[in-house]
């Protein structure tokens, strides 16, 4: 059974990691005296069962294993722009940022690199 739940895991951080290079936070787990063996327990007092996935606030995923809990984001950010004359705004119902002028908000701006 254990092969299994680390086979999922890996599945699991392999889509997201392999084609967007995401972005992951890995959260070892101290099992609690009150916790169940089939849950994990997130930073937020969460409970979720073993080998499960959720969606967590700002378009983040997260992976309960036996061991940690592992959240990954593959939201592109804009990193090389002007940021004195231009903003950058995120956009949460679609995980996306844009970058639009400060004065004209409604002119965007030009993005010269992303990152991950």
């Amino acid at each position: 059974m254990h092969q299994k739940a680390r086979l999922g895991s890996l599945l699991f951080l392999a889509t997201l990691v392999i084609p967007s290079k995401a972005e992951c936070i890995i959260e070892n787990q101290e099992r609690l005296p009150n916790q169940k063996y089939d849950e994990c327990m997130d930073a937020d007092g969460g409970k979720h069962f073993l080998n499960s996935t959720w969606k967590k606030e700002k378009c983040t995923w997260c992976f309960c294993s036996k061991t940690s809990i592992t959240c990954c984001t593959n939201t592109a950010k804009p990193v090389d722009y002007d940021e004195e004359k231009c903003s950058k705004q995120f956009h949460p119902e679609n995980c996306t940022y844009s970058v639009v002028e400060r004065t004209n908000p409604g002119k965007t701006c030009r993005v010269n690199r992303w990152t991950v």
